[in-house]
């Protein structure tokens, strides 16, 4: 798995859980900004740490068996 594979992978975690965060945070009453700002906070945060927890499974060649969404725990021969 290349840099490209994480990248999107970051980058899709951050968008859900940036727009998931963002509604509560609008639904709750808070400001645009505001809402946006906590948003942005903690979805780099939890992206981060998201990632940075596959990458260690990764590198101990433990796949996820929930989670099933690395190339080579989708290959049809397993």
């Amino acid at each position: 798995m290349g840099i490209k594979f994480w990248i999107k992978r970051f980058s899709f975690v951050f968008l859900i859980v940036l727009v998931v965060l963002s509604l509560v945070r609008l639904l709750k009453g808070d400001s645009f900004a505001d809402a946006i700002l906590f948003s942005l906070i903690w979805s780099t945060i939890s992206s981060s740490i998201f990632i940075g927890s596959r990458l260690y499974q990764s590198s101990k060649n433990r796949e996820c068996v929930i989670c099933n969404d690395t190339p080579e725990s989708n290959r049809p021969d397993k």
